[in-house]
Parts: C-alpha cells; structure tokens; sequence
C-alpha cells in the first residue's frame, strides 16, 4: 500500500464582507502567492462598494455633520480622491462585476493591482 503525506493547513475564514472566492481573486488581480503581500492586501480590504469613488464619498460623509453630506456630489471624483489619499494612503479595488468591487486601503497599493474602477 501507497502511504501519501498530507499536510493539512488550516486557515481563517475571509474578512467579513468578502466574497467566498476572496483569497483566489487575490491571487490572480495582484499575480503573485507572496504569503506576505496577500496578507497585506486581506488587512487592507475595506469592503465591497460600487467603486473607489463611493467608498471615499461613503468615508468622507460619516466625518461630515449632519445635513452636509451633500457637499461630496459637488466635488470632482478625481480631486476628492487625490486630497483623501493626500500622499498618505492608496486607494485601490478588484472589480467584481456587476457594478461592484472589493476596495482596499493601504499606505501604498501591491505592485500589479488595479488601482481605478
């Protein structure tokens, strides 16, 4: 009889919020298995929305005061993303499809990853 080793690892289960396929889309938008970078990109993972721009409105509006919400349909999507990024962090999504993708934020996006939708 054949004896095989398996070895067997056990991993957490995705961040919450993320689609079941969270790890191999991943691997396949930033093209690597660098342990190391895809732990990074799970810490970064902000959740799913439509695109970066709603995330950044979304984010923005819960420092603003009541009623001034309305402020963030007037700015230019480009602008409002370069002063909250301010050199400070990076922005940066995996479309899903169907008008969605996982946005991430970090101090600087991995090499290869999408960094508009």
């Amino acid at each position: 009889m054949l004896e095989v080793e398996i070895d067997v690892e056990v991993v957490e289960p995705p961040p919450s919020g993320a689609p079941l396929d969270f790890r191999e889309r991943l691997v396949l938008a930033l093209k690597t298995t660098d342990a190391s970078v895809l732990a990074a990109a799970e810490r970064a993972f902000r959740g799913v929305w439509p695109s970066i721009h709603d995330y950044i409105v979304d984010r923005l509006a819960a420092d603003l005061p009541p009623g001034l919400a309305w402020v963030l349909a007037c700015c230019d999507p480009a602008g409002l993303r370069q002063g909250y990024e301010a050199g400070a962090r990076e922005v940066w999504a995996i479309p899903l499809g169907h008008g969605q993708a996982m946005v991430f934020e970090s101090d600087q996006a991995p090499a290869g990853a999408p960094t508009s939708f």
